[in-house]
């Protein structure tokens, strides 16, 4: 089958995050298949405007604010007549697809974005994001549509999408052969540092944990806007010794701390699934989280984590401790955490995907 991903980041974009490792899995296992797929994305700070990765071809088509506008012209000089069915992933902003291609088109959405708008848009740009969201989404309602967990299932629902089906999410990280546990208590939070994310509640909540045990440790792993805030945040609440932040971290690394710490803290507003989720199971590292869209549904409760309610990092961090201080619970619950995420592999996503393809193609 010949695929078009739409998507406004690829895998290589410095903002990539869980969409985009998602996708690449998926399309890399879609191309050893001898599926022909190509990703169409944004252009980024000293970028190829073709490139491929991992057998993967990347065509990088416009900048931030135009490859919207643009993705007509791409259309038709890159995908017309070229490819079976188009994927459009959206992140808010759809790139309309629907409206000039002769294909079928899947839209993929991983989350109505919502509150998240506020989280990295001034606030007139956020508040327009926020009401046309519903409305953009218009002509993608009576199509044959993926999302990612039963949360986003459920809010495509509530605004008239009719034929949504599942995406299974997947883990495509490896640990590292013999890691062990730190030994001292370790939090860990992996994620871009957006509002969004509350990466505060995080510190917040390592507070109550450093107060009853001072030798705790939270790594802060990811970059973002909110870097100096949280940092300053740290310091203000004597953890700076406690608090250690990495940035951006390769894939090795990422894999070999999540390895090392013992409870992942997730504390966003909002989610399509988290698969930093599975992502840490897979490295035997359990996730305490909100009880928010999406977190609810890559987190089982007592399976590879732990559910608080949205915005109590109090709750967060009391559940933290209960496991930190129970090293027994907390090795079970490890365990447990690791055989869940193994059901979650690029290889099944990558074939749900392309049995669900081939009937939309078919029609």
């Amino acid at each position: 089958m010949r695929i078009a991903f739409f998507n406004w980041r690829d895998v290589r974009h410095p903002l990539a995050g869980g969409a985009e490792t998602l996708l690449h899995c998926i399309m890399v296992r879609l191309a050893g298949k001898g599926h022909a797929v190509t990703g169409f994305t944004g252009r980024f700070a000293g970028c190829a405007g073709r490139e491929v990765v991992d057998g993967v071809e990347y065509i990088r088509y416009a900048g931030r604010f135009l490859m919207y506008p643009l993705s007509y012209l791409c259309y038709r000089d890159h995908v017309a007549g070229r490819y079976d069915v188009i994927i459009e992933s959206i992140n808010g902003v759809p790139f309309f697809t629907p409206l000039f291609a002769k294909e079928p088109v899947v839209p993929l959405i991983h989350q109505l974005t919502r509150e998240n708008w506020y989280s990295g848009l001034a606030p007139p740009l956020a508040f327009l994001g926020y009401h046309a969201e519903d409305p953009m989404l218009a002509p993608y309602r009576r199509l044959h549509a993926l999302g990612v967990s039963d949360s986003t299932k459920s809010d495509l629902e509530r605004i008239g999408f009719s034929d949504v089906s599942l995406l299974l999410e997947c883990a495509d990280i490896q640990a590292p052969e013999g890691a062990a546990k730190e030994a001292a208590p370790t939090l860990i939070y992996v994620g871009r540092l957006v509002r969004s994310k509350r990466v505060d509640h995080a510190i917040r909540a390592m507070k109550l944990v450093h107060d009853s045990l001072p030798q705790a440790r939270l790594w802060i792993v990811g970059s973002g806007p909110e870097n100096e805030r949280l940092s300053s945040l740290a310091h203000e609440l004597g953890l700076s010794a406690s608090v250690r932040f990495f940035g951006h971290v390769d894939e090795r690394r990422k894999a070999d701390l999540l390895s090392r710490a013992h409870l992942f803290v997730f504390p966003g507003t909002r989610e399509g699934w988290g698969l930093t989720v599975i992502e840490a199971n897979r490295c035997g590292t359990p996730v305490i989280g909100y009880d928010v869209p999406g977190l609810r549904d890559s987190i089982k409760d007592g399976v590879n984590g732990r559910l608080a309610p949205s915005g109590s990092y109090e709750l967060m961090a009391k559940g933290a401790l209960a496991l930190l201080r129970d090293r027994k619970a907390l090795r079970k619950l490890s365990m447990s955490a690791r055989r869940h995420s193994m059901g979650f592999t690029p290889e099944r996503s990558a074939d749900s995907l392309i049995a669900f393809l081939d009937g939309v193609v078919r029609g």
